[in-house]
């Protein structure tokens, strides 16, 4: 949603989940020596920044499987700034619960591939992850996912910021004039108000109905809270454990 609302003729162009950023994963994990994988991130990079229209700006979201990348990315583009959007914990398992095999399966696909990058650091040996339930494994992805965002926070403060899915589904129109501001765009928020992607799902395109997504939690809720009240008790003990922050600092300013 917050990338395509951005997307307006003019102002910015939305590119989202480019496949040339996951080449860069794949590249990566195959063993990409350093100095040549940072050159040919720098040349996607710039490839990806090249406006579609004259004095357009370009933002970029990345594929989840991108993050273990992002801080060489941004130092690669020391103008660039980043809005690092995420679901509170309680409310990404309902959603992945609630989407069912396929998305639980998508969350252990992530989870490998966060295992090759050395991006899951929590003292568990291997085999522990065998003993895991689908949503032990999509918590600790999440985990890893908002240790990381903290560190790339407290590195770049100014730069960076973070929105939580429930400020932007509150308030799309806030929130998207919020995200503007922090990229240095102009906002006008009439229009925000009636563009398109505030009011269609981001991934199927089918118009939001009116108190569509409460109904979709209050039944996932319904349907897997005491399996999911389980694993978050069990997720916080090691969040804590490890320092890693439920809710994520920098938030950016909403006005």
């Amino acid at each position: 949603m917050l990338v395509q609302a951005i997307d307006q003729p003019g102002i910015a162009s939305g590119l989202s989940e480019p496949v040339l950023l996951n080449d860069m994963v794949g590249w990566r994990r195959r063993g990409a020596a350093p100095r040549d994988h940072a050159r040919v991130m720098d040349d996607a990079l710039a490839m990806l920044a090249r406006p579609l229209t004259a004095g357009e700006a370009v933002i970029i979201k990345p594929s989840n499987i991108f993050n273990p990348l992002a801080r060489g990315a941004l130092t690669l583009r020391p103008g660039a700034h980043a809005i690092l959007l995420y679901a509170p914990l309680r409310v990404f398992l309902l959603s992945v619960a609630r989407k069912g095999l396929w998305c639980r399966l998508w969350c252990r696909e992530l989870f490998e591939g966060y295992l090759a990058d050395d991006f899951l650091q929590f003292g568990f040996d291997a085999r522990d992850y065998f003993r895991q339930s689908d949503l032990q494994i999509a918590a600790m992805g999440w985990l890893a996912q908002q240790r990381a965002f903290a560190t790339l926070i407290a590195w770049a403060p100014g730069r960076i910021a973070s929105l939580d899915s429930e400020a932007l589904t509150r308030d799309p129109v806030r929130a998207v004039a919020g995200a503007m501001d922090h990229y240095g765009l102009t906002a006008d928020r009439e229009v925000l108000a009636d563009h398109p992607a505030l009011a269609r799902n981001s991934k199927s395109g089918a118009p939001f109905a009116a108190g569509e997504r409460q109904r979709d939690l209050a039944a996932a809720e319904a349907a897997y809270g005491d399996e999911i009240n389980q694993v978050l008790g069990w997720a916080e003990a090691v969040a804590d454990q490890a320092g890693i922050p439920l809710v994520l600092p920098g938030t950016l300013p909403i006005h």
